[in-house]
């Protein structure tokens, strides 16, 4: 089974939403997020575990503020089935 790790560089989202539009499968959530005296908005990965791993996010982002990692989920039981012996 594989999932996928995302992430967003807040430091460098500008919160244009890009993401939330274009993501097949709802990852993404625009939130306004304080800073100080500011509020600006910015994105956040609300459903990790929706990430289908199409990466359309990461190519449409214009700001390069997106990361996603494939990362291989092993089954738990075949990870500690063993022959049992006589």
């Amino acid at each position: 089974m594989t999932s996928y790790k995302v992430k967003v560089i807040e430091e460098t989202c500008i919160g244009c939403s890009v993401c939330a539009q274009i993501c097949p499968t709802d990852v993404f959530r625009i939130v306004m997020k304080r800073e100080g005296e500011y509020e600006r908005l910015v994105s956040v990965v609300e459903r990790e575990e929706a990430c289908i791993g199409c990466m359309a996010c990461v190519e449409n982002c214009p700001t390069n503020s997106i990361i996603v990692e494939k990362s291989e989920v092993k089954n738990a039981l075949s990870a500690t089935s063993t022959s049992p012996s006589a």
